[in-house]
């Protein structure tokens, strides 16, 4: 896939990454089309970008429409590490990514993933610990689109969504060592529900929400810009 820069130095998420998914999960030619092709929904399927996005960035906006929730609805939209094995056959976005401590001596090789659940409208959210799930917004389906921001710009680093261009408020706080995660961190998708299909706008492609982001953005006094 085509990258695309910005400022002819910071390479950003533009596509899915074919090589980067797990099984029963097909692309589209642009990359941006998904759908779950497993006939069973009891195993999940993840797919990662083909870049992490630039802690120099600053300000990261990805925007995902739901073309076919399937069976039973459960997509989840966030973001992951690459350390987030996505060959668990029970992960999505935000659950499967537990710290191994016996394992893993490193900072850097912690696994991280963040994603709001449309069939139940929760927000899983991996820590140090174990993931855990809280109400967070609204369910999601057919013809919703979420967008999923991420701000790197203070010290306040957060991720938060909206739904169909409304601001559902912030999602969760970055951890406090961010410095682990940075240039580290993937756009992701997850799917659990059978026939179940999304496409994604990176910014290539004309966000169907942008105006209303950015005023969120403005008007939201809690995001300290």
């Amino acid at each position: 896939m085509e990258e695309k820069t910005l400022f002819n130095d910071l390479v950003l998420p533009t596509a899915w990454n074919i090589d980067d998914k797990s099984q029963f999960i097909n692309i589209d030619s642009n990359g941006l089309k998904v759908n779950f092709t497993n006939p069973n929904d009891y195993k999940a399927v993840v797919i990662r970008a083909n870049n992490p996005i630039p802690s120099q960035c600053g300000l990261f906006y990805f925007e995902v429409e739901i073309t076919n929730e399937g069976k039973n609805g459960m997509i989840g939209v966030g973001y992951c590490t690459k350390q987030s094995d996505i060959s668990i056959d029970d992960f999505m976005p935000g659950q499967g990514c537990i710290e191994d401590k016996e394992n893993r001596e490193n900072e850097e090789d912690k696994p991280w993933g963040c994603a709001y659940h449309g069939d139940d409208g929760q927000l899983f959210c991996s820590g140090s610990d174990k993931p855990y799930g809280k109400l967070y917004g609204p369910t999601y389906s057919v013809g919703d689109t979420i967008g999923c921001y991420l701000n790197l710009r203070n010290n306040d680093k957060m991720i938060f969504y909206t739904k169909n261009g409304v601001n559902l408020g912030i999602a969760c706080y970055l951890p406090n060592n961010f410095d682990y995660l940075k240039n580290k961190l993937y756009p992701c998708i997850g799917l659990r529900s059978q026939d179940a299909s999304v496409e994604a706008k990176f910014g290539h492609n004309r966000f169907k929400y942008l105006s209303k982001f950015y005023l969120t953005l403005s008007i939201d006094t809690h995001l300290k810009f």
